[in-house]
């Protein structure tokens, strides 16, 4: 059969003066046909007296015993009743194939003698060029036919191991690799779903043996694994399904962890993005198999280096925290680099300071520079990335580093650390620290979910005044305010609604205001927050089920001295419609003032601060006595209606963990052309900022600083003009 389908068949004498080599013309699937001619010449197929269009295959496969078989692949589509002629390069008209009488394949026409880059070459145009140029990957059909030629090529083929599962679509095997196959270019599946390119090529583990990531939907038993070298190629049949979850793997393969780690994070790094499991797999190695970061510490050496911190913001940017001890000045740039993301040049936009603390290590000897850096768009970086160091001969050092892994709070609040306080500036705030944290708090903020209920008593039907208390840790002064409260006839006309903003303590918090409830009989309403999202977003999840004619914004660590509080707070708003807020006379636990109300002035550095008037005298100090209009007062005891608080939607949400929201919506109040009050007979005392300073967050990070240049951004034009008014009203008046 073999030389009935190379040789002619028979001879035609009526196309030309010569004898006219008729060939059979086979079907493969995808409705492609298929011509075998032995002849060393170049053959120009046509159809129709015109060249044969593209797409098509045409390829030379050298023999065993020389000369070459000619192998054409196509697709007839419309000419598909008329023959396939093969003229030599002067015209001549050789072999004529009937693409109407097309016969099953006789493989043994493609396989037998090759030589073996015939076999290759075979190999490659079926399992490369050909699947693509026919689009015939999930042809199931063409997988079959592929599987059977290589079986007449490789009778024998090798078995696969299976090693561990990646993720949902990705699965780790192992296999032998002969070293006579060259270089390996190409790793191939060929199953019953058609045919699928290996992610990566193999990594070798050992002598012989080396490892490969597939697709898992494309893994099945039976199917033929391809290893495709520069000078041959190799075939193992999978034989089990991998099992083993790839982080247990880990665990039992110690010798071979570090580099299959490092491999399947570099594999699998491209397909992260489209695959959520694929992604979460490369955090959990992060989290539980994290490599280890390798940085230029040792004192004798001439340049020194770290990266201490790196953080993705989520939204493809990057912050770099880190330093760079160079003394000698060798380094001529500094560049990081990941799968993900372009290289990225961070001597070009990095920030620097001194790093005394590391000047230590060195014996003391200074010239240690700290760097932080933003890289807004550099995208997402999957696995190690690099911090490199090229000298001015061109030599590189490398750093490796890895994206720190957390929540979207955690990597803020490190974000919000990565810069001593005293090294901060208006720079590295505007370039460095805010792109970083707006995103990361904005994540943050969505992952809030519903707030939870707790409902003890039965509240007013319509109260008069909501009083909205949130509650971050410190639950030491509720017991003395609800003693307060408890003797006040007024709290009949309130409704009690506390925000719990830690949850975890929810059974101590619940415990603890049942006891106080059965012992005052205080209709209490707790509101539990899913996690702690900050003092802005606590007030107005309180503000939202409030039902109140005015909402009181009162501090857990605030005590009203007497009765009557209420309505002396509320007393200028129900005077003067034009009055949107009012502020109480706070008292620190010595009796000294602590606000009478709030104005706005610059530091040395131009910074706009929030201060106090009068913080510090005497309680009775006359000036403080007064009742009249300030620029703004504080949160920690605020009055406003419900309704005007909705209406400029409630606390701004960007404030970080707590500082400056209530001066932001006194400024917001009163762009509704709205006055703002201080009430001197409205007194209680103020056991300042308890509740803050247990915030891990606040106290290791720059919120407060963050927050004071927010706000300056963002009131600077109004904060100036309305200081210019009340500083002139003021010296009218005196």
């Amino acid at each position: 059969m073999l030389a009935q389908t190379i040789h002619p068949l028979a001879t035609d004498r009526r196309d030309s003066d010569h004898a006219v080599n008729k060939l059979p013309c086979f079907e493969m699937p995808g409705g492609l046909r298929l011509v075998v001619a032995a002849d060393d010449a170049a053959l120009v197929p046509m159809q129709d007296g015109k060249r044969l269009p593209p797409p098509m295959i045409k390829v030379a496969l050298p023999l065993a015993g020389g000369g070459t078989r000619q192998m054409i692949i196509f697709r007839p589509g419309e000419m598909a009743t008329q023959p396939l002629d093969l003229h030599s390069a002067a015209g001549d008209l050789l072999a004529r194939a009937q693409t109407d009488l097309s016969l099953p394949l006789d493989r043994l026409a493609l396989t037998q003698d090759l030589d073996e880059t015939g076999r290759l070459r075979l190999v490659r145009q079926l399992l490369d060029v050909c699947r693509d140029l026919f689009r015939l990957k999930n042809d199931a059909a063409y997988g079959l036919l592929c599987r059977n030629i290589l079986t007449d090529l490789a009778p024998d083929p090798a078995s696969v191991t299976a090693e561990a599962l990646i993720s949902q679509h990705l699965a780790l095997v192992s296999v032998g690799v002969p070293h006579a196959i060259g270089e390996v270019s190409d790793v191939i599946l060929v199953g019953d779903r058609g045919i699928a390119g290996g992610v990566h090529k193999p990594l070798k583990v050992a002598k012989g043996k080396s490892l490969i990531l597939l697709d898992r939907a494309a893994l099945k038993s039976g199917s033929l694994l391809v290893i495709i070298g520069a000078r041959g190629f190799t075939t193992a049949r999978i034989a089990a399904l991998p099992q083993t979850p790839f982080l247990a793997w880990l665990q039992a393969n110690k010798p071979l962890a570090a580099a299959t780690r490092a491999f399947v994070m570099r594999c699998a790094a491209d397909a992260a993005e489209q695959d959520s499991g694929t992604a979460s797999l490369l955090r959990e190695l992060e989290l539980f198999q994290p490599a280890a970061r390798r940085n230029l510490t040792d004192k004798n050496m001439p340049i020194g280096a770290a990266v201490e911190l790196l953080v993705m913001d989520g939204k493809g940017g990057v912050f770099v925290k880190g330093w760079v001890r160079d003394p000698n000045q060798l380094t001529a740039t500094v560049q990081l680099t990941a799968t993900g993301i372009k290289p990225q040049r961070l001597d070009l936009c990095w920030l620097r300071f001194p790093r005394a603390d590391i000047d230590k290590h060195y014996d003391g000897r200074p010239g240690t520079l700290g760097f932080v850096a933003y890289l807004p768009d550099a995208g997402a970086i999957r696995g190690q990335a690099k911090l490199e160091l090229q000298l001015g001969s061109g030599a590189t050092l490398e750093i490796l580093a890895r994206p720190i892994q957390g929540t979207a709070v955690q990597l803020r609040d490190a974000v919000l650390g990565g810069i001593p306080p005293e090294q901060l500036t208006t720079e590295a705030i505007a370039k460095v620290i805010a792109p970083a944290a707006v995103q990361l708090h904005a994540q943050h903020l969505a992952t809030r979910r519903t707030p939870d209920v707790v409902q003890l008593g039965t509240p007013p039907k319509k109260p008069r005044y909501s009083i909205i208390i949130p509650l971050y840790r410190n639950l030491d002064y509720l017991r003395f305010q609800l003693g307060s409260f408890a003797t006040d006839p007024e709290m009949a006309e309130a409704e009690l609604i506390f925000v719990l903003d830690s949850p975890e303590q929810r059974a101590d918090l619940v415990h603890f205001l049942s006891g106080l409830h059965q012992l005052y009989a205080l209709p209490m309403t707790i509101v539990i927050m899913s996690a702690n999202f900050g003092y802005a977003a606590a007030n107005n999840a309180g503000a939202a089920l409030a039902r109140g004619t005015f909402l009181v914004l009162l501090n857990s660590d605030v005590v009203p001295e007497a009765a009557g509080w209420l309505s002396k707070l509320s007393a200028p708003l129900v005077r003067d419609r034009n009055v949107v807020a009012s502020g109480a006379r706070l008292l620190f636990d010595d009796h000294s003032l602590q606000h009478a109300g709030m104005r706005f002035a610059r530091d040395a550095g131009g910074h706009w601060l929030n201060l106090h008037y009068y913080k510090g005298a005497p309680r009775d100090f006359a000036p403080a006595l007064k009742s009249r209009p300030v620029p703004a007062v504080t949160g920690a005891a605020l009055l406003v209606r419900r309704l005007t608080f909705l209406a400029v939607e409630g606390f701004t949400e960007d404030y970080i963990i707590g500082d400056y929201e209530d001066s932001d919506l006194c400024l917001k109040l009163r762009e509704t052309g709205g006055d703002i009050h201080y009430c001197p007979d409205a007194i209680l005392f103020h056991f300042e900022r308890k509740s803050i300073n247990r915030h891990a967050g606040y106290q290791r990070s720059i919120a407060g600083l963050y927050n004071r240049w927010l706000a300056g951004q963002r009131w600077d034009e109004t904060m100036t003009a309305l200081m210019q008014r009340f500083e002139k009203a003021d010296g009218a008046a005196s």
